[in-house]
């Protein structure tokens, strides 16, 4: 899985240059668990380039929120295409990992 990194003063931004699907998911998680662990920013989560979102993958994402939550810090979703964003409209999620 390609992932950029974007780094300003009060955050950091996650360009995700692949799909969104449970194979991908691993990678994303070390990545993003590292992050929670290291870090002291919010995270945005950039998706112009995902094409496909899998239950798995919003699941993976809850996650990080609600643990960069309990630290005071937020996380949320950029630039979803409409079929990304029909997904996570679908499962009730897009404001809560939009905002």
């Amino acid at each position: 899985m390609n992932i950029e990194r974007k780094d300003t003063e009060g955050e950091v931004t996650f360009i995700i240059m692949d799909e969104l699907v449970s194979r991908n998911i691993p990678f994303l998680m070390d990545e993003l668990n590292h992050f929670v662990r290291t870090e002291d920013r919010d995270a945005i989560i950039d998706l112009s380039y995902v094409r496909k979102i899998d239950s798995v993958s919003i699941a993976s994402l809850i996650r990080i929120k609600n643990a960069l939550a309990e630290d005071g810090r937020a996380m949320h979703l950029t630039n979803p295409n409409e079929t990304v964003l029909r997904v996570l409209e679908l499962a009730g999620l897009e404001k809560f990992l939009m905002e």
